[in-house]
């Protein structure tokens, strides 16, 4: 491969990462806000999944804007100051991985909460309740910044903050399976596995729409999400299963050079998966359209709603005030 390819690749990857980075940034940040927004609404903060809905978006938009604006700013040249490369490179590493981690966990856990939600057994449908997914929400926290701390030991950048890599070839294939096994393969393997019972359990459960219609809409929700994490996670998880087999091998600076190309795009497959759950709730789910519509909408309905009110009270004013010509027949009268 000539140097001219390589050039062109590496212009090619720069042009995708600059403008990829900004459509992720203003998509994602306009839909897990908006996400945020809804799951905090007094007719859904009372569901269990829901939780688990709002700390998704929570951590969707941390691990977005450590992955995707950092590399952004790169692609402009814009580097962090003088002296503080070390701890900018280990900082951003782990604040991408670690909310990236947990925001597949945080499926998990729902996924989980919508298995306990539909099964018969009044002990297992006890796990699906806020208290619980509050706790788990910690739980899961915890223990994966237990896992990603790794990232302060293990990556390293240079003064100037233009470089972050692993320290190591330890560090890189450490690294490597801590990827593949906490965010490629164990999320979407358990996804699939309570996903598939809580499907069971949904076919096989006698319908009571007065009482569970809100319950289905967010398993259909939850089910959507799951579907898309499996599609957007696979190619990163190929990838990094490639990168453990050639781990061993003499690569040209060719092969290394598309290698990085392709490992660009997986990367921003993944960091799609932090963009999206906004859309398509919105395309799949009548309930989830019903709250968004009367959060855009709310101050439009509360003006609306003023004028049948003055209205009212004043046709109650005339009706107990009365009129002049009744004041003077009831002095007659008198």
């Amino acid at each position: 491969m000539s140097s001219s390819v390589i050039i062109d690749l590496s212009f090619i990857q720069n042009q995708f990462t600059r403008y990829m980075s900004f459509v992720l940034l203003v998509s994602g940040t306009i839909g897990n806000f908006l996400n945020c927004l809804i799951f905090t609404r007094s007719s859904l903060r009372t569901k269990s999944c829901s939780i688990y809905f709002l700390a998704t978006s929570i951590a969707n938009l941390v691990a977005l804007y450590f992955s995707c604006l950092t590399r952004s700013l790169i692609t402009f040249d814009i580097y962090t100051a003088p002296n503080q490369g070390f701890i900018y490179c280990k900082a951003r590493t782990f604040l991408t991985y670690m909310p990236l981690s947990a925001s597949s966990w945080f499926i998990v856990a729902a996924c989980v909460d919508r298995y306990a939600s539909s099964s018969t057994s009044v002990r297992i449908r006890s796990f699906s309740q806020v208290k619980v997914s509050q706790r788990t929400i910690c739980g899961v926290f915890i223990i994966l910044c237990f896992i990603w701390v790794q990232m302060f030991v293990c990556f390293n950048g240079n003064s100037e903050g233009t470089t972050c890599s692993p320290v190591s070839q330890f560090c890189n294939t450490f690294n490597t399976y801590s990827l593949l096994i906490f965010y490629g393969l164990l999320p979407p393997m358990c996804m699939f596995l309570f996903g598939w019972m809580t499907i069971q359990h949904v076919r096989h459960r006698p319908i009571n729409r007065a009482i569970n219609i809100k319950d289905r809409q967010l398993t259909v929700m939850l089910i959507v999400q799951v579907l898309l994490f499996q599609i957007l996670s696979l190619p990163i998880s190929i990838q990094r299963i490639y990168a453990l087999i050639t781990t061993n091998e003499s690569k040209s600076v060719n092969r290394i050079q598309i290698e990085n190309f392709i490992l660009q795009f997986v990367n921003y497959a993944a960091f799609t998966n932090t963009t999206t759950s906004f859309y398509m709730f919105t395309l799949t789910s009548p309930l989830f359209r019903k709250e968004l519509k009367s959060l855009l909408f709310f101050s439009n309905r509360q003006r609306v709603n003023i004028a049948p009110i003055q209205i009212t009270q004043q046709r109650i004013q005339r009706n107990t005030i009365p009129s002049r010509r009744q004041q003077q027949q009831a002095i007659k009268d008198a």
